[in-house]
């Protein structure tokens, strides 16, 4: 039999909601039964959203539990829903509204959209440049049609789009601006909010936003000039660094995408994803697992080891305590690993292939900081230095890899990003991908001068690995003759 549950269960069970459940009701002055079997996004006392059935369909169930924002978060998704419908934008219609007993918390009961997929997963799976370019201009012309009905979303993520074989729906009412509805959007607004959309993708697709626009443009009627599209991007560049900013925030905080605990003496973030009861022992104490690892670097200042914790490889990299005035100097600073953990998700934020960041542990003394751990994920593949300089070099196409060298510095430099150990050995060449690895060193810098400069030391410290390979050296010259500095 499956349980029936109220609003104070849902909101004291946190992420651990239990499928399936049974909700009972008030609509429209009589009593309704509700059927969640999935649990899609839940966010803590806050808002729960589910698919079930309801009289016999499938649905959306939208749970808003906030105690002080429910009833204005209800509010505002079915006015959202409701507007965009009427200005003949696809939305799932409105089935139900309900409150749940014993506090009247607010429930509303969506049109499920089948099949479909949200606009990130099938931008994911999309193979081509050609594919993406359908999908990214289908979505343009969509958010065109919002903005001429003077609609937008404040947040417009791929994840608020369903896609199908005819249509791409809008999906979340609550995150609709209505303020302007009935007038088209004003130039700078539209410009803001498409630069906002534009600014989740990675900076390599940049040139696929020309072509959106012109999309974009011609359902709105404008013309397509210089001065527009300058605009566009530059609302692009700035909304995708703030959009950076705002979650290079986030990665040291509780949230739905990492644990964070903290206590007197130590600190602790881990991807959520991963964060089961092998993770929480293995973060606990490192060491242990460490001591029984693979040993891959083992240096004063640091040790790297590989350990496998619930079935999944891991690279541990502990950042050692040399002495008394070694642990002085480092007590009072960002430790590497705390640093190597903002990198790599600053990387995986722009697109730039590393290995999954999974974890950050630091010992603690109150504020002051000690012996540090930096966890990511095991990329099986073979550095550059020892690829080219094994027996097995004749047998390899120099020419591809050092043309994915070529990709990945001018996704650096588009992202002003120096490295600061640029040595052979930290580039992991797996299959078609080229990793980046050794992260402590590595910098985003504001002064385009100060970019170039170090930037320039990253080169010649990279060329300086093929000293004894002339013709490897004579290809990757070649290759970073293409640079724009």
């Amino acid at each position: 039999m499956i349980p029936i549950i109220d609003s104070q269960y849902l909101r004291s069970a946190g992420r651990e909601v239990k499928v399936p459940f049974r909700v009972k009701f008030k609509c429209n002055d009589l009593t309704a039964e509700l059927t969640c079997r999935q649990v899609l996004r839940v966010l803590p006392e806050k808002r729960l959203v589910c698919l079930g059935e309801w009289n016999g369909r499938q649905v959306v169930a939208k749970f808003f539990m906030d105690a002080k924002s429910a009833k204005r978060h209800c509010a505002r998704e079915e006015r959202g829903l409701t507007a965009l419908i009427d200005a003949g934008i696809k939305a799932p219609a409105l089935l139900f509204k309900g409150m749940l007993p014993p506090d009247g918390t607010p429930v509303l009961g969506l049109q499920r959209i089948t099949p479909a997929q949200d606009l990130f997963a099938a931008w994911e799976r999309a193979g081509s440049f050609d594919l993406r370019a359908g999908l990214l201009g289908r979505a343009a012309i969509v958010i065109a049609e919002q903005h001429e009905a003077g609609l937008k979303q404040d947040d417009p993520h791929l994840k608020n789009f369903l896609w199908t074989e005819d249509d791409l729906f809008t999906i979340d009412g609550d995150a609709v601006n209505t303020r302007y509805m009935g007038k088209p959007l004003a130039i700078p607004e539209s410009l803001e909010n498409l630069g906002l959309f534009f600014a989740q993708f990675y900076p390599r697709f940049d040139g696929l936003v020309p072509r959106a626009f012109r999309l974009y443009a011609k359902k709105r009627t404008w013309p397509v000039d210089d001065d527009l599209s300058a605009r566009l991007l530059k609302n692009v560049f700035s909304q995708r660094n703030s959009r950076k900013r705002a979650y290079l925030k986030k990665i040291y905080r509780e949230c739905s995408a990492f644990v964070c605990k903290r206590a007197r003496n130590s600190f602790m973030v881990c991807d959520r994803v991963l964060y089961n009861d092998a993770m929480v022992s293995f973060l606990a104490d490192p060491d242990q697992l460490m001591n029984s690892g693979r040993v891959m670097k083992k240096g004063n200042t640091s040790t790297v080891t590989m350990v496998e914790v619930n079935g999944q490889n891991m690279v541990v990299k502990r950042y050692n305590i040399k002495n008394a005035r070694h642990a002085f100097k480092r007590s009072f600073r960002l430790s590497r690993a705390w640093i190597s953990w903002r990198n790599a998700h600053r990387l995986a934020s722009l697109g730039i292939p590393t290995p999954r960041p999974i974890a950050l542990v630091e010992r603690r003394l109150g504020p002051f900081r000690s012996t540090a751990y930096f966890i990511s994920e095991y990329v099986d593949g073979i550095d550059a230095y020892s690829l080219f300089h094994s027996d097995s070099r004749n047998e390899i196409k120099p020419k591809g890899i050092v043309t994915l060298f070529g990709q990945l510095f001018r996704l650096l430099a588009g992202s002003s990003i120096s490295h600061g150990d640029s040595k052979a050995t930290n580039y992991i060449i797996a299959g078609s991908e080229l990793y980046i690895t050794d992260l402590d060193s590595m910098r985003e810098h504001l002064s385009k001068k100060l970019f170039r400069r170090a930037f320039t030391r990253d080169l010649d410290r990279f060329m300086r690995n093929w000293a004894d390979l002339p013709e490897i050296e004579n290809i990757f010259r070649e290759e970073l003759k293409r640079l724009y500095l």
